[in-house]
């Protein structure tokens, strides 16, 4: 069949494309034999050097099978060496060959007393041959029964040298040993062509031999204890990439059509694969949204084109409450929920990453960048402020937010991230649900909780905390039944600190423990003296985390001779709702020892009606804020006079803290509480002046008793 010119010039670009590709494959098989021989030249060389590294260990080992040893320590640790021993031993082994060729016993000046080599006796000392290679050697650390191993130079051949120290496996032999020191065995093996032939056949390696010098690109150096070469090991090149080309070379050409085809399909299906697989390392499998590497990649890209970009990080809070208590599926769904409702706040064009757990980050890019990442932050706290609905469950999670923006400043994307996770964590401790935007303040505010820290460690193994104690007033005689004990501190650098400052970092620090009982012993010793008085102590959670805290407070007790019965604990509702399970454990523990438990901080909106019965509380502390609320508050007024019933139906005496107008105290008084506790009647003080007061009390129910008859007496302000 005869082509015409139309036809031949159609074939001519595709003749010429065939022909490039036949070219192009020829020399890329070529390349690619080249460097299949190169990569097992590599490999050659590699398993080389690994096998000396394995011959070294395997000599350095049969030297410390053959020192550590009962028969050899006492064969030789004695006034004449059993030469019989020792050629048994080891002096039969050096003429086969198979793991030594050479057996010498150091003294402990490193002078030969027994050599035997090739099966007999060695008159030559070997310190002399291995002339500094020995020092560095018995220099290096050696273990009990272990022994060390390198390559030298001997008499030209590169030989492997075991060396151990002869010890008893038992205690019975140590008493052979001579006041100078331990006795040394050293084995050689010469790195000769029998034991590279045996190494050559166990790595497939070909006319494996030892070459003067490196006169050729197939050797691997034989290096010495100091690392300089002695000896080349040489062999010959399998080239196995030429090989398989000369085989392939005579289908190649039959099969060319088909492999520009299936390179064709491959290449595309090879594209897709790839794409895929970039898409997935750059997204989260669980929310299906950008992951943190894509956060990356998405802020130094925008930040390199010189864009104003605003970073938002937020956490989740309360997320692993949930997955503890309602299992790892609920929480998974809880995370697509959450990341679902971010692209609803968003929009589809927003960017949404989540870095992992439970944690979530968005952009907001451009001159109004500052303003429309707050916003929005806004909008997130509004939706997380409502309950999520779960498949059958509906659970309620909060969220901290931190913000940080380039605003032109020289800074990468590692940077603006460390930012923002500064600024969150700065949400979560000013009380979760909240916003917070990075600026300089915040590191030094991360140098001074450093700093806090520091010093509370060295106040803490000084003792240098002090107690203050608000006394709590009945609400119907005046008198004061309670006293609560609060942690005061002087910081050297900061002066005078407020425990709102110290205590979360004591509390992040793991120091609120042994803190809290210091606390604790100190009250107990202070009013120890107070007949009659309650001591009201409060415990951290983190306190109440640690399941050995019973026992603290028993210890405590029994020391002190502080009656249990005196003592009041106040636990937070926070502690007791993240955790009901371990709280009723350690609750029940404490109550064994005959302590009062109070309810703290009631009226922050966790506690229950089942929750409050679930734990039987022996009494119940009104928030200051529901104090101060229900002074102006018809709801609030109604929501204490509740609370003071419900206590009252659940046998529970009834606190309120805070107060500090009469008009609250008229209130409290009316609503049914038992004890006032406020700046109203009297503020923190020390144990002297508590006494004091104390003292003063005293005396009025004396006079009255005798005589005078004016009503309940009133504390000050009362």
């Amino acid at each position: 069949m005869q082509l015409s010119i139309k036809d031949m010039r159609l074939f001519a670009p595709v003749g010429a494309l065939l022909l490039l590709f036949a070219i192009v494959q020829g020399f890329s098989l070529i390349h690619a034999a080249r460097e299949a021989n190169s990569v097992d030249a590599e490999r050659t060389m590699v398993a080389l050097q690994a096998a000396l590294t394995s011959q070294t260990d395997r000599i350095a080992g049969i030297a410390s099978d053959n020192a550590y040893w009962d028969d050899a320590a006492a064969a030789v640790y004695r006034m004449k060496p059993d030469l019989d021993f020792v050629q048994r031993s080891w002096g039969d082994s050096t003429g086969d060959g198979v793991n030594y060729d050479g057996a010498y016993v150091l003294d402990p000046s490193k002078h030969t007393l027994i050599g035997l080599r090739d099966g007999r006796l060695d008159n030559r000392p070997i310190e002399r041959r291995l002339g500094k290679a020995l020092a560095p050697l018995i220099a290096r650390p050696q273990r009990i029964g272990g022994g060390v191993g390198t390559i030298v130079a001997i008499d030209g051949m590169p030989t492997l040298i075991g060396l151990a120290t002869i010890h008893p496996t038992s205690n019975a032999g140590q008493w052979r040993m001579p006041a100078a020191g331990a006795y040394r065995l050293l084995l050689i093996r010469r790195l000769d062509n029998a034991l590279l032939a045996r190494i050559g056949r166990e790595l497939v390696i070909d006319g494996l031999h030892v070459a003067p010098a490196a006169n050729a690109p197939e050797v691997v150096p034989v290096r010495d204890f100091s690392g300089r070469p002695i000896a080349w090991l040489q062999w010959k090149p399998a080239n196995p990439g030429m090989t398989a080309l000369r085989r392939a070379l005579p289908p190649i050409g039959v099969a060319m059509l088909a492999a520009i085809l299936l390179t064709v399909m491959i290449g595309r299906q090879s594209a897709r694969a790839v794409n895929e697989l970039a898409r997935q390392a750059l997204v989260d499998s669980l929310s299906n949204l950008p992951n943190r590497r894509a956060l990356r990649q998405g802020l130094t890209r925008r930040m390199a084109a010189g864009e104003n970009v605003v970073l938002c990080l937020l956490d989740l809070d309360g997320f692993k409450f949930i997955n503890d208590n309602y299992g790892h599926s609920v929480g998974d769904r809880l995370i697509i929920a959450c990341a679902e409702m971010l692209i609803d706040l968003l929009g589809r064009g927003g960017f949404v990453a989540r870095l992992g757990g439970d944690e979530f980050a968005f952009i907001q890019t451009g001159d109004s960048a500052t303003a429309n990442a707050r916003s929005l932050a806004e909008k997130v706290l509004v939706r997380m402020s409502q309950p999520f609905r779960v498949g059958q469950r509906t659970v309620l999670i909060g969220a901290s937010i931190g913000l940080a923006g380039s605003d032109g400043e020289a800074i990468d994307a590692g940077e603006l991230l460390r930012r923002a996770d500064v600024a969150m964590y700065a949400a979560k401790r000013t009380g979760k649900m909240r916003i917070c935007a990075f600026d300089g303040k915040l590191d030094q505010h991360q140098a001074r909780i450093h700093l806090i820290e520091n010093e509370l460690r060295a106040s803490l193994a000084a003792k240098e905390f002090r107690v203050a104690y608000q006394p709590l007033f009945s609400a119907s005689t005046g008198k004061i039944g309670c006293v609560e004990a609060l942690m005061r501190w002087s910081s050297p650098t900061l002066g005078e600190m407020d425990p709102i400052d110290f205590i979360p970092v004591a509390e992040e620090s793991g120091l609120i423990d042994p803190m809290g009982l210091f606390i604790l012993r100190r009250a107990c010793e202070e009013t120890l003296g107070w007949p009659g008085i309650q001591l009201a102590v409060n415990v951290s959670a983190a306190q109440l985390r640690n399941p050995e805290f019973p026992s603290h407070v028993r210890q405590i007790i029994d020391e002190t001779g502080f009656p249990a019965s005196r003592l009041e604990l106040e636990i937070t509702e926070t502690y007791l709702v993240s955790d009901p399970e371990t709280a009723g454990k350690v609750l029940e523990g404490l109550r064994e020892l005959g302590v009062s438990i109070a309810l703290d901080d009631f009226g922050t909106g966790y506690a229950s009606i089942g929750f409050l019965r679930q734990f039987s509380f022996d009494k119940l502390k009104i928030d200051r804020s529901l104090v101060v609320d229900a002074e102006g508050s018809e709801a609030a007024r109604a929501l204490l006079q509740a609370s003071v019933a419900m206590a009252r139906a659940l046998n529970m005496e009834v606190a309120a803290e805070g107060v500090e107008t009469n008009g609250q105290a008229d209130l409290m008084r009316v609503a049914g509480c038992d004890q006032l506790q406020g700046w109203l009647f009297e503020k923190a003080m020390s144990a002297h002046d508590i006494a004091r007061v104390l003292g003063l009390q005293a005396i009025k129910l004396d006079a009255l008793s005798i005589g005078e008859s004016r009503g309940p007496m009133k504390a000050s302000g009362l």
